[in-house]
């Protein structure tokens, strides 16, 4: 089972396993043929990471593993340097080539997540000495004896920032050959969340790491005025991004650049937000552009990038507030506890239950950010925090 941010929850890991079809077996070929043209819609032969996270969520239909973004992100990242001398292209993308180890990296890398998450007892998505160390029985159990933990920490932390980041721990995971037992007690016992809180799991996370979100902050270093001086600071700001210099803003290198660019924590925490906004902005200029372009966010849409994040951020926000039982989705009573709150952002519901219905677009009783996203622009939904 996975504690997710302060919580545990059961993982089926025999159920993941039959979902990925990794052996080489003529079955298992098949099965694999059939599912990358699942994840690959437009039939061009090259998976991005967007199709990727897409295709986990609605081709595999494992919510555990699309709610592990860390994880998609690195098996993504491994998998498409498998073959890379395919076409300039095939660097940036998975192919089918690569398709089974990126399945078997999904596999692996979301083990490895919840080795992880198990660990960070403070639930910030880092390890610090104090974790690692009391992590030292649970780490024998996965495969490795510790006898000095605060230099094996210094090892894993490559950096010296004190704080172990997960693709070091995943790095390190690795060479030990670290596994989980399925034996393990803590992996197996879910607890549930009680209690009425009154924030979700992004905003609880933000508030046990002492972070205060500061959206004038957030405005002010996202410069989208049409202004000479907004101007500078983009071309700027986009070449800081874009450090290879090809023109081209991947998901991996906005992500990063939320982090080491505008260090912006609490966006660069918030990933659905950060999915969205790329998502957006990578369809907004089409006049022109090469086959490559139309994957990546280029130069002249970074402006409107910067205000998808902006406007994305603020519904994440508002999405967390009405998650309030820590999950990346609510249900029909979390909504209608709302109503008032989502009066003061905009909107007076008169029949919840149509709202919702008309919220949950694929009708399964909960609903995402990505729903609930949709409906709050064109409801026009805000907390006017940028003003």
């Amino acid at each position: 089972q996975r504690r997710v941010h302060g919580r545990k929850r059961k993982i089926n890991w025999k159920a993941i396993a039959a979902k990925l079809p990794i052996a080489q077996t003529p079955d298992q070929k098949q099965k694999r043929m059939q599912m990358f043209n699942g994840f690959d819609p437009n039939g061009n032969g090259y998976l991005s990471l967007a199709e990727v996270d897409k295709g986990i969520r609605d081709v595999l239909g494992i919510q555990d593993l699309f709610d592990c973004k860390p994880a998609i992100m690195r098996a993504w990242q491994a998998a498409k340097k498998i073959n890379p001398s395919q076409t300039g292209l095939s660097q940036d993308y998975v192919t089918r080539s690569e398709f089974r180890m990126l399945l078997v990296y999904l596999k692996r890398y979301f083990e490895l997540f919840v080795m992880f998450d198990t660990i960070d007892t403070g639930d910030d998505r880092r390890l610090d000495i104090n974790e690692f160390t009391a992590a030292v029985p649970k780490l024998e159990a996965w495969g490795v004896k510790i006898y000095y933990p605060e230099q094996q920490f210094k090892a894993l932390d490559k950096n010296g920032g004190g704080q172990v980041l997960f693709n070091e721990f995943a790095e390190w995971a690795i060479t030990q050959s670290l596994e989980i037992q399925d034996t393990d007690p803590e992996l197996e016992e879910p607890t549930t969340t009680t209690g009425n809180k009154a924030k979700g799991a992004y905003l609880d996370r933000q508030r046990n790491k002492g972070n205060t979100i500061d959206f004038k902050l957030i405005a002010s270093r996202c410069p989208v005025s049409m202004s000479a001086s907004d101007k500078a600071k983009r071309d700027e700001l986009f070449k800081l991004f874009d450090p290879n210099g090809n023109g081209y803003l991947s998901l991996a290198e906005v992500d990063k650049g939320l982090r080491d660019v505008l260090r912006l924590d609490v966006v660069f925490d918030a990933k659905p937000a950060i999915m969205r906004a790329w998502q957006a902005a990578k369809s907004v200029s089409t006049k022109g552009k090469a086959a490559l372009g139309a994957d990546y966010v280029t130069r002249s849409e970074f402006r409107v990038l910067l205000v998808y994040l902006k406007r994305y951020f603020e519904l994440f926000v508002m999405f967390d507030t009405i998650a309030s039982l820590g999950e990346q989705r609510f249900g029909f009573e979390e909504f209608k506890a709302a109503v008032p709150k989502l009066a003061e952002w905009g909107i007076k519901i008169t029949d919840p239950n149509a709202e919702f219905r008309a919220i949950d677009v694929n009708g399964g009783g909960k609903v995402l950010f990505i729903e609930f996203a949709d409906w709050a622009i064109k409801k026009e939904l805000t907390m006017n925090v940028y003003d």
